[in-house]
């Protein structure tokens, strides 16, 4: 037995090795699957982002590829392979190019719609794309052809090109490009022609394409506009991966040091885990950008608090008397529903950041969701497997696991001829201190109610700080790069813009950054204002670091309606799952109250704190309900067991026994996460700073919640004399 527990071990850690040098340094020369091929967000190298819309209500879904073609093939003509295009929405494209300082000439040279036309051999204007009603590759017998369609006003236009150029070629030309010219072979009056040449299946569809670009019955105008200075952004990553590493670290020693040496099978297996995430997120594409990071090293929390929740339930069973190995199947047994229904829940959360979410929230969700999945197989699968090997090798022993008094209790139990020991530990009252708690987070709210109160008829401050992606306008982040006044910057914002009350904000630990907000304002008013800081800096233009976002009112108003319904839906989902699996509506609406409660105290942040509100405060607001519904779904799931190991008791007596032997776990889940968002907090740059305080907030209100106010609201809802009686049978 040991000598093959020796060796699924030594596999293990040769595997281990080989993840990590995958991760790395990736596999062969262009370094597949390593951390160097994960794609950087703008937030992370600097460029531009730009939002198009189309300048119609309803546009087909072939419209938009088409459109989304247009945009990708203009954008490889000029140079700049390295962009992304993703379509947004029913009606919008956006545009991400890395490493571009100027978005003006960046937006002119993509810009516009495609021009496609119809010319003879003297250089005559036929018909342009306007007269094109589809284009598409289709069969004629054995040949491939690309068959166009006309409008009306195409097809006697059409017509009369055909009469005119019998026997010559009509020049097709997509932005000054020939792109075909086919030959006239009769006259064709039904508007509807065929080009044939040889193709091939892709050859034809090219053509098709290009014709369907260039005929899109709808302009394409910008909606927003985001540029981040390379400076910012090279910042950003270097600060954001010491944090993530040195996040890591603090966790890798929280698990040593509290659990010893199952801690480091934990360890082992969240190496393997970090690796695997890592390798998985090169080789998917998927572009890392702030908010990525954080999800990441997030992630990474809640792999650890899935090993803690087992490791303690195993701790339990070890200080019954039961020996290590049965302490081990039983603790996994009884931790599964937990873990199962804990991570379903916040996959929910995920899953509708994924869903209604764009760009870099989309890039957060898509690292929480594999951080769930990956981490419920690491906990469950490869740290098992690490253990029990341990436990072979004699490395592992069922004393190390315990606390002193556990030992204590367990030797006397023995002493007296007991199978175990009496370790039903003091309840604390939770439920008899209801009243306390309640009016604790009645008082916390209302100090958030009076300052967002008075910043709305303090001026034009409004009751949150709206950013510009929520209130429409134009934001820049500015480096002035020396101690300034914020009423110096008011005075030259005010008269470049001619705005009476700009808001000029210093970015609190970002050196000497300020965050400056005026309704929108054109090219020529952004680069007189920033020619004007510059020289007030006392460095050239082109030397001036800074980043700037133009949002229209209409995008941001479609940002604020998304956010509501993403948090809704989050809601729902999570008080139908729970109500499901607990079979009771009454724990899941407790549940979602409580929840309720902590997307409150995040807003009474955003709102003291003055925290620029924008679309990264969905993920901030949905990672706070998946975290704090883990928590509580942690108490109602020993609430579900004791009810048979004790059932006659009251709800008041289950519900302070449970949240008292869950209260260990809880404290540990929250602080092995909150350590690893605190270091993203503390070396992070500004932007993510604004970011991971409220999630630190939403952490620690969370587990409050769970403990002190979910099991207490469910026992409002339930008390009473019959009402309990019927509960405890």
């Amino acid at each position: 037995m040991k000598t093959k527990s020796a060796g699924i071990l030594a596999l293990i850690l040769l595997a281990t090795a080989g993840l990590i040098v995958i991760s790395a340094i990736g596999i062969g020369s262009n370094g597949l699957f390593s951390i160097g091929n994960i794609p950087q967000g703008l937030d992370l190298m600097g460029g531009v982002s730009i939002l198009y819309e189309a300048d119609v209500d309803n546009p087909s879904s072939d419209d938009m590829a088409a459109a989304q073609s247009l945009m990708r093939g203009r954008l490889d003509a000029r140079g700049y392979t390295e962009a992304n295009v993703a379509q947004e929405g029913p009606r919008q494209l956006r545009v991400d190019i890395p490493g571009v300082e100027d978005a003006e000439a960046a937006v002119a040279e993509i810009g516009a719609t495609a021009m496609l036309l119809f010319m003879d051999n003297d250089g005559n204007i036929l018909l342009t794309g306007a007269d094109v009603a589809r284009a598409a590759r289709m069969m004629d017998g054995p040949e491939v052809v690309v068959n166009i369609s006309f409008t009306n006003e195409g097809t006697a236009l059409f017509a009369e090109a055909t009469r005119n150029n019998l026997g010559q070629p009509i020049h097709i030309l997509m932005d000054g490009e020939l792109i075909s010219s086919p030959m006239v072979n009769n006259v064709i009056t039904d508007g509807s022609a065929v080009i044939s040449g040889h193709f091939t299946m892709d050859s034809a569809q090219l053509l098709a394409t290009q014709i369907m670009q260039g005929s899109l019955p709808f302009g394409l105008t910008v909606e927003s506009m985001n540029l981040v200075g390379a400076q910012l952004g090279a910042d950003a990553l270097r600060t954001s991966m010491i944090a993530g590493v040195i996040g890591l670290l603090l966790v890798l020693i929280f698990m040593a040091v509290f659990y010893r040496t199952m801690g480091l099978c934990a360890d082992l297996a969240l190496i393997i885990y970090v690796a695997l995430v890592l390798i998985i997120v090169s080789g998917l594409g998927i572009t890392l950008s702030l908010p990525g990071i954080a999800g990441l090293i997030l992630s990474i929390g809640m792999a650890t608090d899935a090993n803690i929740v087992i490791f303690e339930r195993i701790r339990e069973e070890v200080a019954m008397g039961k020996s290590l190995r049965a302490a081990m199947r039983t603790g996994y047994k009884r931790a599964l529903p937990a873990i199962v229904d804990s991570n379903v829940t916040t996959l929910i959360a995920g899953g509708v950041l994924f869903w209604l979410g764009t760009g870099p929230i989309m890039g957060f969700a898509q690292m929480l969701i594999i951080g769930i999945l990956l981490s419920m197989f690491t906990c469950l699968v490869v740290t098992r497997v690490i253990t029990v090997c341990l436990m072979d090798l004699g490395v592992i022993k069922a004393r190390h696991i315990m606390s002193k008094q556990q030992r204590e209790a367990l030797d006397t139990a023995r002493a007296a001829g007991k199978s175990e020991p009496e370790m039903d530990v003091a309840a604390k009252p939770i439920v008899e201190r209801r009243k306390v708690y309640f009016a604790f987070s009645a008082a916390i709210l209302a100090i958030g109610l009076a300052v967002g109160i008075f910043n709305s008829t303090a001026g034009e401050r409004g009751f949150f700080n709206l950013d510009v992606e929520f209130s429409g306008g134009t934001s820049f982040t500015i480096d002035i790069g020396r101690p300034f006044e914020n009423s110096e910057i008011e005075e030259i914002v005010r008269n470049i813009t001619g705005e009476s009350a700009p808001q000029v904000q210093q970015i609190l630990g970002g050196g000497h950054q300020v965050m400056i907000r005026t309704t929108q304002v054109d090219a020529e008013v952004r680069r007189a204002l920033v020619d004007k800081l510059a020289d007030f800096a006392g460095v050239a233009p082109e030397d001036f670091t800074y980043a700037y976002a133009d949002v229209s009112p209409a995008v941001s108003a479609a940002m604020r309606q998304s956010a509501i319904i993403a948090i809704i839906v989050a809601s729902l989902g999570m008080l139908v799952y729970i109500s499901i699996r607990f079979r009771d509506v009454r724990k899941g609406a407790s549940a979602v109250l409580a929840q309720i409660h902590d997307a409150f105290v995040v807003l009474v942040i955003y709102a003291v704190l003055r925290i620029p509100l924008n679309y990264a405060f969905i993920a901030v607001m949905l990672t706070t309900l998946g975290y704090s519904i883990n928590a509580t779904i942690i108490i109602f799931d020993r609430i579900r067991e004791n009810r048979v190991r004790m059932p006659k008791a009251i709800p008041s007596v289950l519900i302070n026994t449970s949240v008292t032997q869950t209260l260990r776990r809880t404290l540990f889940s929250t602080l092995s996460s909150f350590v690893a968002v605190f270091m993203l907090y503390v070396i992070g740059v500004a932007a993510i700073r604004d970011f991971t305080l409220p999630i630190m907030v939403g952490l620690l209100f969370g587990a409050y919640s769970s403990v002190c106010l979910s099991g207490s609201t469910w026992y409002m809802m339930i008390r009473g004399k019959k009402q309990e009686k019927e509960t405890a049978e």
